[in-house]
């Protein structure tokens, strides 16, 4: 009996000295706190891209660069308006492009900013009756853009087929807009006749600051120009916002509590409010952007200023983190 005490206490030490040491897992560590900010210019004159994952801006263009865009995507076609500078269209009221139009008997639209899932104002399905009327929005002093008559006559997988003129049809043009891959949306300017770049290679932007139309239920005023930040949601940029938590507290174990939206305008303007009695806007400091960029990192954000340092608004500052 003592031979098998002997044996079992042998074979147990034997076994505690073969099993493998447990291998320490360093502690995942967050990013840097980082200060940025972007200048829209007191005008809101500027559309600046923005790159989370390196903390750069990637572009700038001044926002009556452009009119419209079209969607690069082959199995999707889509045309959005520039709605940076309040842009808006109505269905042509008559069956054909060349008579004379009546603008103040027309019903204006806009495309949703939540994205083109939503609605966009022009549709792409093809109809030889079907034109619509554009209203360019205001320029940068606050003066109309003016108007232009708008037909799609046709769509490829290859490229789409415009015509386009003036209310009394001189500079009446037909253009084909080859489709491309590199970016989201392809631009087209109705000032130069021709497309021109504006936004960056899809992979290469997150978030734009811009002036974007915003949609509301008063019927009397239905749609108002906001300042903000429009996601790159054709790329999977998704958003999440947390009203509790100080931006401090959010951690990368906390990321399953939230539900992430990939709204374009998810983050949109409401990270500010004006203040009346004052006249100026104080930042809600009570909220915290959460966003997941298409390489599945997940950063927080949080909104401290938007005057910058002589007291002119329109350069929003903000502190981020990669969680």
């Amino acid at each position: 009996m003592n031979h098998l005490k002997y044996f079992s206490f042998i074979f147990i030490i034997s076994f505690i000295s073969c099993e493998k040491e447990e291998i320490p897992i360093n502690p995942h560590l967050a990013g840097e706190v980082i200060i940025q900010q972007v200048e829209l210019e007191k005008d809101y004159k500027n559309q600046v891209f923005y790159k989370l994952s390196n903390n750069s801006i990637v572009s700038e263009n001044i926002k009556t660069e452009w009119d419209l865009g079209f969607i690069n995507h082959n199995n999707d076609d889509y045309i959005i308006l520039n709605s940076s500078t309040f842009m808006q269209a109505a269905n042509g009221p008559t069956d054909s492009f060349e008579n004379v139009i009546d603008i103040n008997s027309l019903q204006w639209g806009w495309d949703n900013p939540r994205g083109i899932d939503f609605g966009t104002v022009i549709s792409y399905e093809l109809d030889n009756s079907n034109f619509y009327i554009i209203d360019r929005g205001y320029s940068l002093n606050g003066n109309n853009r003016g108007y232009k008559k708008f037909m799609i006559t046709e769509v490829t997988d290859y490229y789409y087929m415009i015509r386009y003129s003036n209310l009394d049809n001189s500079g009446d043009t037909v253009i084909q807009i080859n489709k491309e891959n590199q970016t989201n949306f392809i631009t087209y300017s109705f000032d130069e006749d021709e497309k021109i770049l504006i936004f960056p290679e899809k992979g290469d932007w997150d978030l734009v600051f811009t002036q974007y139309t915003n949609l509301f239920s008063d019927t009397t005023a239905p749609a108002y120009l906001v300042t903000g930040v429009l996601t790159n949601y054709y790329n999977n940029i998704t958003v999440s916002l947390d009203t509790i938590n100080d931006f401090e507290q959010i951690n990368l174990s906390m990321i399953d509590n939230y539900n992430f939206s990939n709204n374009q305008d998810q983050i949109g303007y409401s990270w500010k409010l004006y203040d009346l009695q004052n006249n100026l806007y104080v930042i809600n400091n009570h909220i915290t952007y959460l966003i997941k960029d298409s390489e599945g990192r997940y950063f927080k954000l949080q909104f401290i200023d938007f005057y910058n340092d002589i007291g002119d608004k329109g350069y929003p500052k903000f502190k981020i983190q990669e969680l």
